[in-house]
């Protein structure tokens, strides 16, 4: 990093995501990024705000949680001030399009690679539609343990966009054929940047449409999205959450 990258980055952290609070103050070791839907501030105990991140209790473990809207730019800021907290673990959540037919509404993705189609990951060390992986292990244990619930749990590879309303048919047909489970805006980002700043990150996604089917549906209201965030908050309350 160059000196002003250094400055520039901790004068985002204090001024922009903390907001005055002193990030050293900021003590989970597990933040919790949603991505449009807010789905575990109502479940948090005890929070505690510092400046856009806020802490308190989930499922009897204290992490650190926050809510950005759809897309990539805010997601930045918010991983690079991550440097002067003590976060090593990143849970991301959201909704995706499921890009195979059998994926129905209310299963959950949880990808081990996103296909980089935003406009950040180049920064970072990937190229444009390079695979970025997940930590393997804690994709892998929270695959496992949502699976062990009863909820239907999908795995495997799936693809960024930076463009949601531009979804043609030939590419979603694409992506199907190429194995890809599921399309949203920000994991390849995510991943990205937890991979140069060296912090495991894993996401479980809700599907909330299917773009292959050209179906759309109501996923993020009812039992299926209960059971959804039911199931992450007894995966963040387990000891396999390490």
């Amino acid at each position: 990093m160059t000196a002003w990258e250094k400055k520039f980055v901790r004068f985002m952290a204090e001024r922009w995501v903390f907001q005055g609070s002193d990030p050293h103050d900021f003590t989970p070791r597990t933040l919790i990024v949603t991505f449009g839907e807010d789905f575990l501030s109502p479940r948090l105990q005890r929070h505690r705000h510092f400046g856009a991140l806020y802490s308190g209790i989930l499922a009897g473990r204290q992490v650190g949680y926050i809510k950005v809207p759809p897309g990539t730019v805010i997601i930045e800021g918010v991983m690079r001030a991550l440097e002067f907290t003590r976060v090593d673990t990143v849970i991301g959540l959201g909704s995706c399009g499921a890009t195979q037919p059998e994926i129905d509404f209310g299963d959950i993705i949880v990808p081990v690679t996103a296909k980089a189609g935003d406009g950040l990951s180049r920064h970072y060390g990937f190229d444009y539609e390079q695979e970025i992986p997940a930590d393997k292990e804690l994709a892998a244990s929270l695959s496992d343990f949502l699976g062990r619930r009863g909820l239907d749990v999908h795995t495997g590879p799936i693809i960024t966009t930076g463009a949601v309303l531009r979804e043609t048919e030939e590419q979603i047909d694409g992506w199907s054929r190429d194995g890809y489970l599921g399309v949203e805006l920000e994991a390849s980002a995510l991943l990205a940047l937890a991979s140069w700043m060296k912090i495991r990150c894993a996401m479980a996604l809700l599907v909330t449409d299917s773009p292959v089917r050209r179906e759309l549906s109501g996923a993020l209201k009812g039992r299926k999205r209960d059971t959804y965030v039911q199931g992450i908050m007894d995966y963040i309350g387990s000891p396999e959450l390490a």
